[in-house]
C-alpha cells in the first residue's frame, strides 16, 4: 500500500512541479497580451474562490468526501488549506496549459449569432434542473447531481456571452480542458489509493473508471472547461471592445489616416489682353 501523504505534501509532489514546469514553458507574449493573460488568470482564480468555496464547504459538511487522519492541518469553513490551494493551482495549471496550446481570441462576424448562445443557456438551465433532480432522487447522487447543478449557471452564462465563438473553436477549448484534467485524474487516483482523501460510498454513484469515481472525473473536467472558457472569453471580449473603438477604414482612409481635403483647383489664368 502506498504511504499516505498530507494534503500539503501532495501539492509538493504533484502540483507545484507542474506549475513550475508550465510557467517555464509558457509562451513569451508581448506586453499587451502578457498583461491580459495575467489579469485573466488572476480574475479566474478570484472567481474560483468565490464560487467554489460555498459548494465545496457544503459537500464536505454533508460527508461527500473526507480526509485521512493527519492529512489536514488547517481548516476554514470545513475546507482544508490544501483544498483552498487547489482552487488556485488547478486554475493556474489550466491557464498555463491553455496558453501553451495557444488560442486566437479574435472576434469575428457571427460570434454573436443567437442560436448557439440560446442553446447554451438552455443547456445550462437543464443542467441545474437535472442536477437538483438527481440530488432528490437518491442520496447516492448527492455529489454527481450537486456537481451538475453547480456547473450549470456558469455554463449558461459563458455560452450566453460567447456561444458563437465557443461553437467555432471546440478543438481548442476541449484540448485545453482535457489535457490538464487527465493529469489531475491520475494524481487524484493516486491520492485516493494512498488514502489522503476518500469518497463516501453512500453519497456517490459507485461508478468508476480504473478506480477513479466518475464524480471526480467530471469535477476536474468541469472545473477545467469553466476555467478555459472564462479565459478565452475574457480576451475575446477585450478584442471585441478594441474593435468597437477602432476607427473604421471608411472614416480614416485605407492606411488609418484622415483623408486629406481635396486641394482647390487653381484658377485659370485670365485670357484678357494686358494693356501695355
Amino acid at each position: 500500500m502506498l504511504p499516505t501523504l498530507t494534503y500539503l505534501q501532495f501539492h509538493l509532489v504533484f502540483s507545484l512541479p507542474v506549475v513550475a514546469a508550465l510557467w517555464y514553458l509558457a509562451p513569451r507574449y508581448g506586453a499587451v497580451r502578457r498583461r491580459r493573460a495575467t489579469v485573466g488568470i488572476a480574475i479566474l482564480v478570484a472567481i474560483a474562490y468565490v464560487y467554489t468555496t460555498p459548494w465545496i464547504s457544503y459537500m464536505i459538511r454533508r460527508g461527500a468526501w473526507s480526509y485521512a487522519d493527519g492529512a489536514v492541518l488547517v481548516r476554514a469553513l470545513s475546507i482544508p488549506l490544501g483544498e483552498y490551494l487547489f482552487f488556485a493551482i488547478q486554475t493556474v495549471v489550466t491557464g498555463f496549459a491553455l496558453h501553451l496550446i495557444g488560442f486566437d481570441p479574435t472576434f469575428r462576424e457571427g460570434d454573436f449569432d443567437r442560436a448557439p448562445r440560446v442553446a447554451g443557456v438552455v443547456a445550462g438551465v437543464a443542467m441545474v434542473v437535472g442536477g437538483l433532480w438527481l440530488v432528490t432522487l437518491d442520496p447516492s447522487y448527492l455529489y454527481l447531481g450537486g456537481l451538475i447543478a453547480w456547473v450549470g449557471p456558469v455554463f449558461a452564462l459563458q455560452w450566453a456571452v460567447g456561444g458563437g465563438y465557443l461553437i467555432r473553436t471546440p478543438r481548442m477549448w476541449l484540448a485545453a480542458t482535457l489535457i490538464p484534467a487527465a493529469y489531475f485524474w491520475v494524481a487524484d487516483r493516486i491520492a485516493i489509493a494512498m488514502g489522503t482523501w476518500r469518497l463516501s460510498p453512500e453519497l456517490t454513484s459507485g461508478i468508476a473508471v480504473l478506480g477513479l469515481p466518475i464524480e471526480e472525473m467530471l469535477f476536474f473536467a468541469s472545473a477545467g472547461v469553466m476555467t478555459v472558457n472564462g479565459l478565452v472569453l475574457f480576451e475575446w471580449v477585450l478584442d471585441w471592445n478594441d474593435r468597437r473603438g477602432r476607427p473604421t477604414e471608411s472614416s480614416t482612409g485605407a492606411f488609418g489616416r484622415e483623408p486629406e481635403p481635396d486641394s482647390p483647383e487653381p484658377e485659370p489664368e485670365s485670357l484678357d489682353p494686358v494693356d501695355d
